[in-house]
């Protein structure tokens, strides 16, 4: 009796109630085409008691189905047994569970929606819960889990079957004013409440139809799912518990490290294609953003030599990398390249308005120039605080190491910060950006100024001015407040081609967080580090789904576990991820997991790199893909080879304070200072 109480109460029973009448009330049980959200009641359960678990048995239309419920604390394990009872075959039958939450519940579905993914433009193709129903199949999501959260009470439910499967099963939502339901499938989808409708690329849908089954008669089809119950604290954070039910659910197990890179080797390997991005005319210096050969410089309109400073462009990031390694390897030349690089951004890239800098260089005109918006010319903040915190990230190692820095150098940050700080907008954050004329741009308020904030307090770090101190706990204090008590509005914008809620929005806000405890001492600021962590966490896949066969993932033996995902809108993997900040966090605060998850993705994100020429598809030794396809969002199995120098900049720029910090490598290889690996002839960088 008291199993069975358990089991009612974990399937949101009261006191007293039956298991077998709760369960039959959550079957789905659909044939034919397009599927619908059917619960038809089943015919007279049975059930029967074990030690620690309960079976029921049961019929729905031509269905047998016998459910085994296992509790264990706060969760429930459910093996659902289907078997055709009919005398023919069963054709387009769709099979699953449906539990009900609480109207008004906040759903959270890693990679693919954020309480409804509010910072999205309504008018934008984009997954929403709210608008008929989501459901996608399980390979698109970092967690295979869904969580519904209401005033702090949580209901999850998740896929528990091996996640190496390749159509393991879907999971999704459907969220009214009058209910909130959480659907788990056998593979099915849903986009907009149309069944057979998936999202396919950015912002662009297709007619596809998955997950049915076809069960000839006595034939069975197995499910297992996860339900847990629990209380969120605070509210409106359930994707917390999200991240520690799937270390749980899914954890990594034994791997085998043999055939996989070093960190000294993808550090070798970044340098080579680091070295290969250097151009300089004589008087332009610095890193293309674009290789000069390739898939993108066949794009019409591409300049054949451009550099971006911040956002995809890093120009700065790679000048940082080169003195580190010029630091690290005793080469005075990568120094002496890493000054030129400033100096040329530094005397070309000012605007009008004191203190603000254009992001964009091409060199064919030669022209400075920023992003646009809706039309309109526009500084990015983004760009602008990146380039700024890049810049004195480089004086700060030149100090250390005794090296002469120019005092201009400090006086841009300075200047740069000064302009942030009067351009602040009302609720005290920074804007998405500037107009030509300087003014600030109002109309999106999220996380895309967070680097310009972080740039103010690398004003302090550049120059010692206490106002600068002051200004960038003001500005923590506004990002602190921006989300909502109940983490109404989670991060976004920092992406402008997405404008959704974005893994790199809360990239930002950590290493923010982390800086502001290294000025102050103020452990508040770790404190909100670990929930934007957690957030992060939501993003890296705990499983790894498997491809079909002769697919390039497949044929290369990829692993997305320890992989991000990108946004709502664009459901693919790259490197972008600040595994240093991670580790740096798990350090700080004590929590293993976080120096864990670091060490694994750091790992996880070598797979890819180009070690020969010709390898992944690039003629670079080095070079790496901007995005791998593990879903069916778009080209699943495949890789692009569209590799803006962000690829290089931000791995090899992790690497190399992870190598300094001395983080354990689980992958063993050559020792560090090995010489960078050969780059074959790709050509000429300097314009004659």
């Amino acid at each position: 009796m008291l199993i069975e109480q358990k089991i009612a109460s974990l399937l949101g029973g009261e006191p007293g109630e039956d298991p077998a009448e709760l369960l039959g009330r959550m079957l789905l049980v659909s044939t034919g085409r397009p599927w619908q959200l059917r619960l038809p009641t089943w015919d007279k359960p049975t059930t029967a008691a074990a030690a620690d678990a309960i079976v029921v048995t049961g019929r729905v239309d031509d269905l047998v189905v016998r459910a085994t419920l296992r509790p264990d604390g706060d969760r429930l394990a459910v093996l659902l047994g289907w078997r055709s009872a009919a005398d023919h075959r069963l054709d387009d039958l769709v099979v699953g569970l449906v539990l009900r939450s609480a109207a008004g519940a906040r759903v959270t579905i890693p990679q693919v929606i954020y309480h409804d993914n509010p910072a999205v433009d309504p008018a934008r193709t984009i997954p929403h819960v709210g608008r008929g129903g989501f459901v996608t199949q399980a390979h698109r999501l970092p967690i295979p889990a869904v969580c519904a959260e209401r005033a702090g009470e949580a209901l999850i439910l998740a896929i528990e079957d091996d996640p190496s499967r390749a159509d393991v099963g879907s999971l999704g939502a459907v969220a009214d004013p009058d209910r909130t339901l959480i659907i788990g499938a056998s593979g099915v989808i849903m986009f907009d409440g149309c069944a057979d409708v998936d999202y396919v690329h950015k912002a662009v849908i297709t007619e596809r139809a998955a997950g049915y089954l076809t069960l000839s008669p006595g034939a069975r089809f197995e499910q297992r799912f996860l339900i847990e119950r629990t209380r969120i604290t605070p509210p409106g954070q359930g994707y917390r518990r999200l991240v520690e039910f799937a270390e749980e659910a899914f954890p990594a197990g034994d791997h085998d490290h043999r055939a996989e890179l070093s960190r000294d080797q993808a550090i070798a390997l970044k340098t080579a294609a680091l070295d290969a991005r250097w151009f300089d005319d004589g008087t332009a210096a610095g890193y293309l953003k674009f290789p000069a050969w390739g898939e993108p410089r066949k794009k019409p309109g591409r300049p054949d030599h451009d550099f971006l400073y911040g956002w995809t462009g890093q120009s700065l990031r790679l000048s940082w990398c080169e003195a580190r390694l010029g630091l690290r390897n005793s080469e005075p030349a990568r120094l002496d390249r890493c000054r030129r690089a400033v100096e040329f951004y530094l005397d070309g890239s000012a605007s009008q308005l004191e203190g603000l800098r254009w992001n964009h260089y091409v060199h064919d005109d030669p022209s400075w120039g920023g992003f646009r918006l809706n039309g309109a010319p526009m500084i990015s903040a983004r760009a602008h605080g990146e380039t700024l915190v890049d810049l004195a990230d480089i004086i700060e190692d030149l100090t250390i190491a005794g090296e002469t820095v120019p005092d201009h150098w400090a006086d841009a940050v300075v200047t740069g910060a000064d302009h942030v700080i009067k351009t602040r907008l009302a609720g005290g954050i920074a804007p998405i950006g500037w107009r030509a004329d300087g003014s600030p741009i109002a109309d999106r308020r999220g996380f895309a100024g967070v680097p310009a904030a972080h740039a103010v307090a690398a004003a302090y770090r550049a120059g010692g001015d206490q106002r600068h101190l002051d200004a960038a706990i003001e500005l923590a204090e506004a990002y602190h407040r921006l989300p909502g008590p109940g983490f109404e509005r989670p991060y976004a914008f920092a992406t402008l081609d997405a404008a959704c809620e974005d893994k790199e929005s809360g990239l930002y806000y950590l290493r923010l967080l982390i800086t502001m405890y290294d000025l102050t001492g103020d452990r508040r600021y770790l404190d909100r580090g670990t929930a934007v962590a957690d957030w992060l966490l939501t993003w890296v896949y705990h499983t790894s789904p498997s491809f079909e066969p002769g697919a390039m993932l497949s044929e290369a033996g990829f692993r997305s576990r320890g992989w991000p995902g990108v946004s709502v809108q664009n459901h693919h993997l790259d490197v972008f991820f600040w595994t240093h900040d991670l580790w740096r966090l798990g350090r700080l605060t004590g929590v293993d997991r976080y120096c864990r998850w670091a060490i694994e993705i750091d790992v996880a994100l070598r797979q890819g790199i180009c070690t020969t020429p010709g390898e992944w598809g690039f003629e670079v030794v080095g070079e790496q893909a901007e995005a791998y396809f593990v879903t069916d969002w778009q080209q699943r199995g495949a890789a692009n080879t569209w590799n803006p120098s962000w690829v290089i900049a931000l791995p090899l720029w992790q690497a190399l304070l992870l190598e300094a910090d001395h983080v354990l490598d689980p992958v063993g290889g050559p020792e560090s200072g090995e010489a960078a690996v050969d780059q074959p002839n790709v050509g000429d960088r300097r314009l004659r």
